[in-house]
């Protein structure tokens, strides 16, 4: 298994989410690795990854897809599991997330905030009530899915699956990306409830310009989407 974190000046949690995401592989009774992908930090972030265990990869482009796409490309396990290095994630429910890519055959597992637990200070009004709940329903109207969490960062797919989804984005938007990916490629997608932490140090996301980013992808997707539909009916 590899756990892949993005990290941006993360010095304050990084270091502790190495160490979790280590003992989380340990639990699930795989061999494994944890790489984060550093997007330029200019704290000490890099010296607190490898000192907790880490393998450190550099993606001096700034974005979190960017920063994931880097530390997929260079991580080696036939799983692979995303998550983010803020202490957010509870990486000790990594057996959990796993779970149904080894037993019940599922290609894609995507961790839930929303039927798990939110604990108090983790997320805000204005994403817990409208940004999340909006977006996730526009994508499952736009694309006839079900999904509960479409925003989630902590999820885990085999390589194979991965493979297959090539995922491109290099912003916020990659988190809509695997989704609508995922259901294109007719992946076998379970959800699995997890908990949701408040994060240390401040937030990187800026709400109103990563909503935009979502909705251009969703929209610009669809119409490519009809599009084929269409040349494939000629």
């Amino acid at each position: 298994m590899s756990v892949v974190m993005p990290c941006l000046n993360e010095q304050e949690s990084v270091g502790a989410c190495v160490r979790a995401a280590l003992a989380g592989i340990a639990a699930a009774g795989v061999t494994g690795e944890v790489v984060v992908a550093d997007n330029g930090s200019t704290d000490e972030s890099v010296r607190a990854a490898t000192e907790a265990g880490a393998w450190v990869v550099r993606e001096p482009r700034r974005g979190y897809g960017n920063a994931y796409l880097a530390g997929f490309a260079a991580a080696r396990g036939g799983y692979l599991v995303m998550g983010d290095s803020d202490c957010s994630y509870d990486f000790g429910e990594l057996p959990r997330l796993l779970a149904p890519l080894r037993a019940e055959g599922a290609d894609y597992v995507l961790g839930s905030r929303f039927a798990g637990e939110i604990l108090p200070g983790a997320m805000p009004w204005t994403h817990r009530h409208l940004g999340n709940p909006v977006l996730t329903r526009m994508l499952n109207r736009l694309f006839g899915l079900r999904t509960s969490d479409a925003h989630s960062g902590m999820r885990a797919f085999t390589r194979a699956a991965y493979e297959r989804m090539a995922p491109r984005c290099g912003g916020m938007e990659l988190a809509s990306e695997l989704v609508v990916a995922a259901a294109a490629r007719g992946l076998r997608v379970e959800e699995v409830p997890i908990t949701y932490h408040p994060r240390s140090g401040s937030s990187k996301l800026h709400s109103l310009r990563d909503a935009a980013r979502h909705v251009r992808f969703m929209l610009g997707y669809a119409a490519r989407h009809r599009r084929d539909l269409r040349a494939a009916a000629t």
